[in-house]
């Protein structure tokens, strides 16, 4: 038989500081629970143990705290993120049918190591997983440990054996106790021998072979004087810390392991346990479902089809009278599944015909049900390129659910089904082309379709309350829903690419890259695979014979950061750096937009909303806000982006927004006294750190203040600002601090908000879009730090995020409203694009910059240039 013994506060401990901080629906951490089953399964899968035992240790006082109180008195106590895991953690092995094992008055250690005897002694195999090197000493030729360990960020593990232990070592693992006793631990307070480091404990081992032989020998003459003397005076401590250090092999085990019961999974329990802990993969993992149907959450609900037009027109008639009606619709809008109090209303494509079908859909999104749905936006894109109406839809769950969690991995209907109704949907592909025929899968569908809707209408349920009691009623109805139906709008109307120039760039890119490809050639003498950073690194740092900064188990580092601090060494570098630059952008962009431009020429980027946690809209096939605009080569890609003819493209995008902002919330005079003035803030910054007239500012100057104006509010370190701007750490320190002295208002904005943060939980925007920072409450200091630069940079970029969003709504009513052909088709960033034709172009180019600067009132004037041109980079 082969044992995995797993030491549960170990494994549990390096998961929580290996996982970044998670939670659930209700608040519980759970990246440590799920980062130790995440190691478990993978080491079931690897190791296929017959039975899994985890010790955990307990919190009373062990034998050896009863002898010396000082052992182990340095440790601190675990973080409460951690403790709140430990026994739901506990729950979920119980549910797995995994054995758990823990005696009050032993340690977890003690407890491997009588089961690893045990397991010897009845002929079994004993793997040990744990992070604690003191399990070395239970090595033998029937146990194992697989040493969990970091090294530059990193988790690595490794099998320790026997043959591993003496190749490091130079002893059996047994001596690993002697070399405690001697050198001591101090992260167990064990002392050892004072005066006694891992080197002369290590040689003494070596020459003598244990505790006892080194003090038979203390005369010899390998041991000198002085160590002799410590020796001498340190026995005692010798003894006690080779006590200490013997992990017990014989403690009374609270399981009996001749009789070791079956694995025997509570599929219910801990179905319920994943799905509390929205650990949708382990749910698929384990093939765990729900065995009974959910309990119903209103009366029991009736389903009924709709299968011609006049009983479909008369029930969406009685539909206008409710003040909620939520909705599910089918991909491709072949199917739709209403809820109508205890009545679930169901109408497929299959069952009308096509003119029948366009009516009822088109009666449905007229505006005048009013829908609940779940990320809406797919559907009126699809309602607007049918050149259908697309209203009516008054709450979005998923924009509800980001909202109320903007840290979320993701807000589809499964996972927000699973997070507050603790409950699993069908899983049924409603794109298949026979999904609701009768010969078909039209029963699962129409059963997925009814749960889906009502999955909907609870989860609307509770997501609307919350949002009022959050205070985000106003964000979420007056900002957030407009604003979906304005990104579908910029989706269906995309932007045209110019396909012809496109494919010129891309042939211009692929010479320049050949050549490229030849100079590296030649300077390397022979050819190689240069995206290889393996070969690569061969080539430079071993052909070549260039200083190396690191090296890894899987060879030398290539990173852009390494290969530009060789500049200087061989010309190669830099044809290195060009030949990736290149590379990319052909992949990427040239290759990557000729692929998603459209029958009609343009290109439709999916504008998202539930994206990023401070707000920010994102951007995907293609993401356009990744379109490079630091070197020409990357801001010439944006000539392929055009106008139709006839029309052109007028572009206006804020002036440090981000910084007005900052000036607005900090209330600091200096700095809003400057933008009222319309000075150049990083100028004037530089003017005022350095002490000189504006006139006598170099450029250095104000580039290196441009880099804190911009870093402070993502609470810029000295070590980061130091690499930016080029000088010594500690002249960075006293540049930051020379800036937080100019601008004093920015200085107790930054403290401040920190601290109202630690004591609300959140930070809010302006607007009242709220972000929970956990993280600031953490004892894992690079958990706080994160939460404290999340503190101070989501107001402001939050807030920026809000205005421009608000710009897009009112530049898009008002074209509507006074009838402008042109539309607004982009937004990158702090900018918006229109297109428009060329007889209205002044006119839309005032009336963006105008709705723009007005999008909110602060202390601070809101700065908009607006710029015509038939390219994007005519526009800039």
């Amino acid at each position: 038989m082969k044992f995995m013994v797993i030491d549960g506060n170990s494994i549990l401990n390096r998961a929580f500081y290996g996982v970044r901080l998670l939670t659930n629906h209700d608040g519980l951490p759970t990246n440590a629970i799920y980062g130790f089953l995440s190691t478990l399964f993978r080491l079931q899968d690897e190791y296929t143990p017959d039975r899994t035992i985890v010790c955990f240790d307990v919190k009373e006082k062990t034998f050896r705290h009863q002898k010396f109180d000082s052992y182990k008195a340095t440790r601190k106590g675990m973080p409460d993120e951690l403790a709140a895991q430990l026994p739901v953690m506990k729950e979920v092995l119980d549910a797995l049918g995994i054995i758990r094992c823990e005696k009050g008055g032993y340690e977890a250690d003690d407890l491997i190591g009588t089961i690893s005897r045990k397991a010897e002694e009845q002929g079994d195999d004993c793997l040990i997983v744990t992070g604690d090197r003191d399990s070395l000493q239970l090595v033998s030729a029937h146990t194992t440990v697989h040493l969990v360990s970091s090294k530059g960020g990193q988790d690595t593990s490794r099998d320790i054996t026997p043959e591993a232990f003496r190749e490091e070592y130079g002893f059996d693992p047994i001596r690993l106790i002697d070399l405690k006793a001697l050198m001591g631990d101090s992260s167990d307070n064990i002392s050892g021998v004072p005066g006694i480091g891992e080197k002369t404990a290590m040689n003494l081992l070596h020459t003598f072979g244990s505790l006892d032989e080194v003090y038979r020998h203390l005369d010899a003459p390998e041991i000198k004087k002085g160590l002799r003397d410590k020796l001498t005076n340190g026995e005692q401590a010798a003894r006690d810390s080779y006590w200490l250090a013997t992990i017990e092999r014989d403690a009374p085990l609270p399981i009996d392991m001749q009789a070791l019961p079956d694995v025997q999974m509570d599929r219910d329990a801990l179905y319920d346990l994943l799905t509390r802990l929205e650990f949708k993969s382990f749910l698929t993992r384990l093939g765990l479902s729900k065995t009974e149907a959910p309990a119903p959450t209103a009366a029991e609900r009736k389903r009924v089809e709709l299968t011609d037009l006049e009983s479909a027109q008369k029930q969406l008639d009685a539909l206008t009278e409710l003040s909620a009606v939520p909705l599910f619709a089918a991909p491709g809008l072949r199917a739709f599944a209403l809820l109508a109090q205890d009545t679930v209303y169901l109408l497929s494509l299959d069952s009308f015909s096509v003119t029948d079908w366009d009516t009822v859909t088109a009666r449905l999104f007229a505006g005048e049900i009013k829908l609940v749905m779940h990320d809406a936006k797919p559907t009126y894109v699809e309602l607007l390129e049918a050149g259908l109406a697309a209203q009516g839809v008054l709450f979005d769950t998923s924009i509800a659910a980001y909202l109320l969690d903007p840290t979320a991995s993701a807000y589809d209907l499964e996972r927000v089904a699973l997070s507050y109704l603790n409950r699993e949907l069908p899983k049924v592909d409603l794109t298949a082309e026979d999904a609701f025929s009768p010969l078909g899968g039209r029963d699962s569908a129409l059963a997925a379709m009814t749960a889906n809707v009502e999955a909907i209408a609870d989860i609307y349920a509770e997501a609307s309350a919350r949002l009022e009691e959050q205070g985000m009623h106003k964000l979420f109805f007056e900002m957030e829903m407009p604003l979906m139906t304005v990104l579908a709008e910029m989706q269906q109307a995309g932007c045209k690419a110019d396909a012809d120039q496109l494919c010129a760039f891309g042939e211009q890119l692929d010479t320049r890259i050949a050549a490229l490809t030849a100079q590296i050639y030649e300077a390397a003498g022979h050819e190689f695979n240069i995206q290889s950073s393996k070969q690569l690194g061969v080539v430079l740092f071993e052909e070549l014979g260039l200083p190396y900064k690191k090296k890894t188990k899987t060879g030398y580092s290539t990173s852009a950061e390494v290969l530009e601090s060789l500049a200087g060494y061989h010309p190669m570098i830099a044809d290195v750096l060009e030949y990736r630059q290149l590379t990319k952008l052909k992949s990427t962009y040239i290759d990557g937009l000729l692929k998603v431009i459209a029958p009609d020429g343009r290109i439709h980027s999916h504008f998202q909303q539930t994206v990023t946690a401070t707000g920010r809209l994102s951007s995907v096939d293609p993401n356009l806000q990744n379109i490079p605009v630091r070197t020409e080569l990357g801001r010439e890609l944006r000539r392929m982006f055009v106008a139709e003819q006839g029309r052109v493209l007028v572009d206006a995008d804020y002036s440090q927004i981000e910084l007005r902002v900052l000036a607005h919330v900090a209330d600091d005079d200096a700095m809003i006294e400057a933008f009222r003035g319309g000075q150049d803030i990083h100028a004037t910054t530089a003017s005022k750190v350095y002490g000189v007239p504006v006139e006598e500012v170099t450029p250095q100057m104000r580039s290196s203040c441009k880099a804190v104006n911009f870093g402070i509010v993502y609470g810029i370190s000295d070590f980061s600002l130091a690499q930016d701007i080029g000088v010594t750490r500690k002249e960075a320190a006293a540049f930051i601090q020379s800036y937080l002295d100019t601008y004093p208002g920015v200085h107790h904005y930054m403290e401040s908000i920190k601290q109202s943060a630690r004591e609300n939980g959140y930070v809010e925007t302006l607007f009242g879009r709220r972000r929970a920072l956990p993280e600031l409450n953490s004892k894992n200091f690079n958990l706080r730090s994160f939460g404290e630069r999340a503190a101070m940079n989501t107001p402001i970029q939050g807030t920026a995020a809000d205005i421009i969003k608000i710009a897009m709504l009112r530049v898009r009513d008002r074209l509507k409203a006074e009838g402008f052909e042109a539309r607004l088709i982009l937004q990158v960033h702090d900018e918006l694009i229109l297109e428009a034709p060329e007889h209205e172009a002044e006119r839309a180019a005032a009336l963006l910059r105008e709705e723009m600067e007005h999008a909110a009132e602060l202390r601070v004037p809101l700065v908009a240039e607006a710029k015509i041109g038939h390219s994007w980079y005519e526009t800039k």
